[in-house]
């Protein structure tokens, strides 16, 4: 169990990785969106900025950075969820609306201790992945099983107004 805890961080920076590599192979474009925006913006960070400053990624200029990064993400996902013909990437923008709400009490009131907001800023990423992987796995399947199915939702210029009201009228 020590092992585990021990290396968790590099377990999920090498899974986020492959996981991105898998959805670029297999996944449609709200996969490959959401596996990009998670390693772009949580995984390198994650990596590189340590390496730079000395000092945890969370903690870099009092947290202002990773709340920047959360709220960035979450209307990345968010934008996402809202167009995207799936249904697990609600789960993925909600998760990341908890994280990022999380440095918004952190600042409000300072009864919160460092361990609580680190699980909830941290806690979110996990199970994002593991979404993001029955995800991905979901739509392998349905595209093996249907075919090529639309990745976005309609949107309301792709429809023809006038062919429907004409349908509406026609007996």
């Amino acid at each position: 169990m020590d092992f585990i805890l021990q290396y968790r961080d590099e377990a999920q920076h090498a899974f986020s990785i492959a996981l991105a590599l898998a959805a670029w192979r297999w996944g449609g474009n709200p996969e490959r969106i959401v596996a990009i925006v998670f390693v772009v913006l949580f995984t390198l960070p994650n990596r590189m900025i340590p390496l730079f400053t000395g000092s945890a990624f969370l903690f870099v200029e009092g947290g202002m950075f990773y709340a920047a990064v959360d709220v960035i993400a979450a209307i990345a996902f968010t934008a996402v969820a809202l167009n995207a013909n799936r249904n697990y990437t609600l789960w993925i923008a909600g998760f990341q609306l908890v994280a990022a709400s999380a440095h918004g009490v952190r600042y409000v009131t300072d009864a919160v201790t460092d361990l609580a907001h680190a699980v909830m800023v941290i806690g979110p990423s996990y199970f994002q992945l593991m979404i993001m992987t029955v995800g991905l796995i979901r739509h392998i399947k349905r595209k093996n099983r249907y075919g090529e199915y639309r990745d976005w939702r309609i949107s309301h210029s792709d429809i023809d107004f006038s062919t429907l009201a004409r349908k509406r009228t026609d007996p």
